[in-house]
């Protein structure tokens, strides 16, 4: 892990790096900036990073898939593909030829720079969206400084007074050209300037239309939840519309559908892992469950193995304020676990307990066949649910008939009545 930071950081110094010989090298080729300590000294240590890079590379080899090869294999591939690219941006062209324009040679590296974004933002998932925004932005205004800086070239203005104001000046026209904000403040002359021109209007047409799609699509999925939200109170308009459905029978859905918006519940978390790898389904599945089933008595110290295998079998389920999870003497074959909420248990017309966050109940039906409630569970408020089966659940303790026993007994105590064996 130390490594992999390490890494990154090295990889963020390279993308510096680039980045200042890109700004740095259209500057040179245009307005023929007169060699001095200060710009030597910025060459020099680009190449000398640009080469470093190489024995880096060469030392520690590394791609997105590293794991399959050994480090030989990994050499021989860098040498077949990113070497080229490396060994000539790491030659010093301008100062051994004396010619400005071969510096654009060495700006092959932002190919490289380019992969840095793409591997950045395939790990940082969650702002995945807005980096592609911040890294669009970042190429937008590398971009705009060489086209500024093509244009002073073909405009080719004689000994201008002042460099700073001619640059910022094309700059300036580039951007609003881009963004389709403005034109004819500056006109061209040549056929040249008047070909140079439409190719920049052409790509801002193109710049406009990304930048709109991208910022609508973020904003899109920014909350998913939300959006599924908004689509379900469509199909219920059309639903009540179509089939009378009363007033109060009316709000209930909605007030269902407004608590799974807020509890960022609008998608079904079990069908996203099903679509996932054996392993990573295990691994997802007690990263979401394992708090809730270290909270819960009965599965106290029952091992990490166990709670992984209970945790595949469990279900997630929503109940709505005056909801019956199950009527005392309906059959039961399945036991459930609070994670949010509250919810009365009641036997016969009396309210017995009262069960939250952390609680379990109907564990008599893991142990016994045929077995029939013993109260009734209803819900007071949203209740979020996680319910296990009891086939699936039998399947699990087969293979922890110490922990099975444990539970029994638990269970036992717990209800106050025998637990018939299986």
């Amino acid at each position: 892990m130390k490594f992999n930071i390490i890494r990154r950081i090295w990889q963020l110094v390279i993308t510096l790096g680039a980045t200042s010989l890109a700004v740095y090298t259209p500057l040179n080729i245009v307005f023929k900036l007169t060699s001095n300590f200060s710009i030597d000294v910025f060459y020099w240590l680009v190449t000398i990073l640009f080469t470093a890079d190489i024995i880096v590379n060469l030392l520690f080899p590394q791609t997105e898939i590293s794991r399959m090869y050994n480090k030989h294999e990994l050499r021989i591939q860098y040498l077949k593909t990113w070497f080229i690219i490396d060994f000539i941006s790491a030659i010093p062209f301008t100062l051994i030829f004396t010619l400005p324009a071969l510096g654009i040679l060495r700006l092959v590296k932002l190919i490289k720079v380019g992969m840095f974004f793409h591997s950045l933002r395939q790990r940082a998932i969650r702002v995945a969206d807005y980096l592609l925004l911040g890294f669009f932005i970042f190429w937008l205004f590398l971009f705009a400084h060489w086209l500024a800086c093509g244009w002073i070239y073909i405009r080719n203005i004689p000994d201008p007074v002042n460099n700073v104001k001619l640059y910022l000046t094309s700059l300036y026209w580039v951007i609003e050209t881009l963004t389709t904000i403005g034109y004819g403040e500056t006109t061209p002359v040549t056929n040249l300037q008047y070909v140079y021109a439409m190719i920049i209007m052409l790509a801002g047409v193109g710049v406009y239309g990304f930048i709109i799609g991208n910022v609508a699509n973020l904003l899109s999925k920014r909350n998913p939840a939300r959006n599924q939200f908004f689509n379900n109170l469509e199909q219920l308009k059309v639903f009540v519309n179509y089939r009378k459905i009363p007033f109060n029978l009316q709000k209930k859905i909605s007030d269902y559908y407004s608590y799974i918006w807020k509890k960022k519940l609008g998608f079904d978390e079990s069908v996203f892992i099903s679509g996932l790898p054996q392993g990573l389904q295990n691994e997802v599945s007690v990263y979401l469950k394992r708090d809730i089933l270290e909270k819960i008595s009965l599965f106290g110290r029952v091992g990490d193995d166990f709670l992984r295998d209970v945790s595949l079998h469990m279900r997630p389920i929503v109940c709505v304020p005056g909801e019956c999870v199950f009527k005392e003497n309906d059959p039961g074959n399945e036991m459930y676990f609070v994670i949010r909420g509250k919810l009365e248990v009641i036997s016969g017309k009396k309210t017995i307990a009262s069960l939250t966050d952390g609680d379990f109940f109907g564990e008599i039906a893991l142990f016994t066949e045929q077995s029939r409630r013993t109260a009734t569970v209803k819900s007071i408020t949203y209740s979020d649910l996680y319910r296990l089966d009891r086939e699936l659940f039998v399947e699990v303790l087969k293979r922890y008939p110490a922990i099975a026993d444990q539970i029994k007994k638990t269970a036992h105590d717990r209800l106050g009545s025998e637990i018939k064996e299986n």
